[in-house]
């Protein structure tokens, strides 16, 4: 047997939550199949150290050049798929090539370009529609990280329910965990800070969050660290921010490195995280991992992945936003709870059980 596993997506330094894992679950897979299939990764660059590194012999890596940066897995991908046929095609990163062989492996992480598609750009937009139309039409199984997830891609593309494997994601125990500390010395705040990590777009309700801080920060003297990317929608964020009366205390490092977000969590008074929709919500467990208390927004996926251990706001009443805010600022007991909780939630995930559910999904399509 010949599984084939698009590694593209998991080959770049600077990851965000799709990316990521990607990373982590070619990482894992190695340690889950077995020694007598052999696995194809498919990348248009070599991989880079800790991806390519503790190869399994019955791994091998195919360099598949293309001199474009986008259109590589629509057509060089496709080429090789048709050109030498694995027996089962694996993309972790939801996409599928214009040929894939019968026994294709989907991830779908979420659908929130169909359900809020204005916090998306046009163009990327309808290549993600065009997308997950031909997901809904080739794949043979389809891997999601949350029950929302799957209902969701079951209620806008009538997809069998019986072909959608619910496998929940996993941490990297070794960086996100509350014994071991690493040193962010470029992080500059002496005051008590309120921390967010992920893109900075409108998916990810920044604009409610400085609306929030606003409120908050004329009564408590406490800053707002907001680390990612810029994302779709981040030129309005940016005037916000420019706009704000306390712009001084709205720190924006931009990408950090997981041994720096790592430091943040266990820094912060706590991490908030109001995205308007989630697929599953990865930084909820690095975070309750680090023992860092969360308040999260609700009516998706969040609550699914953080129970009992994280409080929820309603993201369409900035009102509770603020008052949820509030009350964590002030109750430092109801921190050491969420903290508490946190610790134990997190230790129903890993990434190797995700790699495990999911080489129990690949092996299934074995002829």
């Amino acid at each position: 047997m010949t599984i084939g596993i698009e590694a593209n997506h998991a080959n770049k330094e600077q990851r965000t939550g799709v990316e990521n894992y990607c990373w982590q679950i070619i990482n894992n897979l190695k340690k889950q199949i077995p020694s007598d299939v052999r696995v194809i990764l498919y990348s248009q660059k070599p991989l880079l150290p800790g991806l390519g590194e503790n190869m399994p012999k019955n791994w091998e890596v195919k360099i598949l050049a293309w001199p474009f940066g986008k259109l590589w897995s629509q057509f060089r991908l496709s080429f090789e798929l048709l050109k030498n046929k694995p027996d089962v095609f694996f993309a972790p990163g939801q996409l599928i090539p214009f040929f894939s062989p019968t026994n294709t492996v989907v991830t779908v992480h979420d659908s929130a370009f169909m359900v809020f598609p204005k916090t998306y750009r046009f163009f990327g937009r309808q290549y993600l529609k065009w997308m997950n139309k031909r997901i809904a039409k080739k794949a043979k199984i389809i891997i999601t990280p949350s029950q929302f997830s799957k209902n969701e891609f079951i209620r806008l593309y009538s997809f069998p329910e019986n072909k959608i494997k619910v496998t929940p994601l996993g941490y990297n125990e070794e960086i996100y965990n509350i014994s071991k500390d690493f040193v962010y010395p470029e992080l500059k705040t002496d005051k008590p800070f309120i921390f967010f990590v992920g893109r900075l777009e409108d998916k990810k309700n920044i604009g409610g969050l400085l609306e929030a801080f606003e409120k908050i920060k004329s009564k408590y003297d406490v800053n707002l660290l907001l680390a990612g990317k810029p994302g779709c929608g981040f030129e309005k964020i940016a005037i916000k921010i420019e706009n704000s009366s306390f712009k001084k205390d709205i720190i924006t490092p931009g990408w950090l490195s997981d041994e720096q977000i790592s430091v943040c969590f266990k820094k912060a008074l706590f991490f908030v995280f109001p995205s308007v929709y989630e697929g599953f919500g990865l930084p909820l467990l690095e975070a309750m991992a680090c023992g860092c208390p969360i308040l999260a927004s609700s009516g998706h996926c969040l609550e699914e992945v953080g129970g009992q251990a994280v409080e929820y706001f309603d993201s369409n009443k900035i009102e509770d936003f603020v008052q949820k805010m509030e009350m964590l600022i002030l109750d430092e007991n109801k921190r050491k709870m969420l903290k508490e909780r946190g610790l134990q939630r997190v230790l129903e995930y890993s990434w190797p059980k995700t790699a495990f559910k999911t080489a129990e999904t690949l092996l299934g399509l074995q002829n």
